[in-house]
């Protein structure tokens, strides 16, 4: 990560940047990123899959369910949707 920082990009591209981490080490790689996402000229794409992770640093997120678009927007409003809800939050939907 200490190489990609310096060399300067403007976009940055993260898969699963605290896999394997300790809760420990994982949030001095989030704030890095964070503080990253601060500067308001570069772009940050990660990919990840825990949803606290993606709640404290995304401004839009896009999922993928079963390999097609299931939801694309603000956080607050794709994690509300059924689908992200019940494929990656666990919780089960009752039939309308």
């Amino acid at each position: 990560m200490a190489l990609l920082i310096a060399l300067d990009p403007a976009v940055y591209m993260f898969d699963e940047p605290t896999a394997g981490m300790s809760v420990d080490e994982a949030p001095v790689v989030l704030d890095l990123i964070a503080d990253l996402k601060a500067q308001t000229d570069r772009t940050i794409l990660l990919v990840e899959h825990k949803m606290d992770v993606i709640a404290r640093l995304a401004d839009r997120i896009i999922v993928l369910h079963n390999g097609a678009l299931a939801a694309d927007g603000p956080p607050a409003e794709v994690m509300a949707s059924d689908v992200v809800q019940e494929a990656y939050m666990g919780k089960e939907l009752e039939d309308v």
